[in-house]
């Protein structure tokens, strides 16, 4: 794993499919006050990662 990889996803949850990333992400977005989270398909692992960016 290179650096810039690392700094990308290395430290992230990775879920292996949207609809997993799906789930997780609406669970986060229940609490009070909580931010809308995004899911995005990992250019570097190939799996998924919530974010609270819109993705491009």
């Amino acid at each position: 794993m290179d650096e810039r990889e690392f700094r990308a996803c290395g430290r992230k949850k990775r879920y292996d499919t949207r609809v997993d990333a799906k789930k997780a992400a609406e669970k986060s977005s229940r609490r009070k006050d909580a931010p809308k989270i995004f899911v995005y398909e990992c250019p570097y692992c190939g799996g998924w990662h919530l974010t609270h960016r819109r993705p491009k």
